[in-house]
């Protein structure tokens, strides 16, 4: 393998990559990167074995070839260089890196040991507008499980319902659910892992450029999002998701009408004495107004009045903080309603004239 390569456009690739690249990883190869140059240019993988990403870069190449060479020792080395072409060349056993004046050797392995890549299936290329996915798995995202003890819960849910598509992700304590008019090309009903899901948001905000990503299948059934000049390619989870639909309430005793900034500041500031007394912040309706509290002996109480339209009998209720602020974080409207039906049902979240989105965050049982 010998190629010529501008260090911005490869810094900036390994830098990508690297996001994916394990701490831990299940096997050492994983802790490498395969380079590969084909058809005139430079094509870098990376992979976990849930998640594999593909950077294509321009390049001279004066010879085809492949090699495997650590992830981070090799990116931190490009990052170093000047802002001008690098050498990349393969003896034997080791990787080769020229560039003004600096040169280094980076042993490195068969391109062989490195996990295989999926061949994508032809005929099943979806086109799809980049900014309208992300924003759809922007409102689901934050509430798909970090915690690997119950595999289904991180990922996004997908599925066909009366003509829609639903994303959908819960960690069992709230639930976000949108529903879309995006087309895939093929029967959507399938788990996507939320990590690399998370990438493809990543990937996609970049590139300023690519106005469509593409959604494909390989033959093993993985799926391939495309975004410009990368690809990531991505497992399903497999498993029978939750029923998500049984816990969304179908009615409600109180419904308030709030700012969203408002709200954001109320709770953020009741959440600073929420800290220490895991995070439980009240919500009391009455009076036109919603009342933000946090208490906590050792700290101090907060108390925050945030004006509401009101409609129903009023009441209170708990929620952790931390769920609050990420929902608040990734809603993008104004204005938004609230519903509750007592201190023990779920609340509910929703836009003001869009049905097609709701968020559902399950009360903390607090002493009067």
């Amino acid at each position: 393998m010998i190629a010529h390569i501008l260090q911005e456009n490869l810094a900036k690739a390994l830098n990508q990559t690297g996001r994916i690249i394990p701490v831990k990883p299940q096997l050492p190869i994983l802790q490498n990167i395969l380079l590969e140059t084909t058809e005139g240019r430079l094509r870098i993988v990376a992979t976990n074995l849930e998640t594999t990403e593909i950077v294509w870069v321009g390049a001279k190449v004066e010879k085809e070839g492949s090699f495997c060479v650590p992830a981070r020792l090799f990116s931190e080395l490009v990052a170093s260089l000047p802002q001008d072409t690098v050498f990349l060349s393969v003896n034997d056993t080791a990787l080769v890196v020229k560039s003004q004046g600096f040169a280094a050797t980076i042993p490195g392995i068969s391109a062989k040991e490195f996990p295989p890549v999926p061949k994508v299936k032809e005929k099943t290329h979806s086109n799809i507008g980049k900014d309208e996915f992300c924003r759809v798995i922007s409102r689901v995202l934050f509430a798909a499980a970090t915690d690997e003890g119950r595999p289904l819960l991180t990922g996004i849910r997908v599925k066909q319902q009366d003509g829609t598509l639903v994303f959908a992700a819960t960690d069992g304590y709230r639930l976000s659910v949108k529903h879309t008019s995006l087309v895939l090309g093929f029967e959507a009903d399938m788990t996507i892992p939320s990590r690399a899901l998370t990438e493809v948001v990543k990937v996609s905000g970049e590139d300023k450029e690519t106005k469509e990503l593409t959604i494909a299948q390989t033959e093993e059934g993985q799926l391939v999002f495309g975004i410009g000049d990368t690809e990531i390619h991505t497992r399903r989870i497999d498993g029978e998701y939750p029923n998500f639909e049984k816990i969304i309430p179908r009615s409600f005793s109180s419904r308030a009408l709030l700012d969203r900034q408002k709200l954001t500041a109320a709770v953020k500031s009741a959440s600073i004495f929420a800290r220490d007394n895991a995070n439980i912040i009240r919500f009391s309706l009455d009076n036109q107004q919603l009342v933000v509290t946090a208490n906590t002996p050792q700290v101090g109480e907060n108390k925050v009045e945030v004006e509401a339209k009101i409609d129903g009998e009023g009441g209170e209720i708990a929620f952790n903080s931390r769920f609050l602020i990420d929902f608040l974080a990734n809603f993008p409207e104004e204005e938004l309603l609230f519903e509750m039906t007592g201190s023990l049902n779920p609340g509910v979240f929703k836009p003001v004239k869009d049905d097609s989105y709701l968020h559902v965050i399950m009360p903390v049982r607090v002493q009067t």
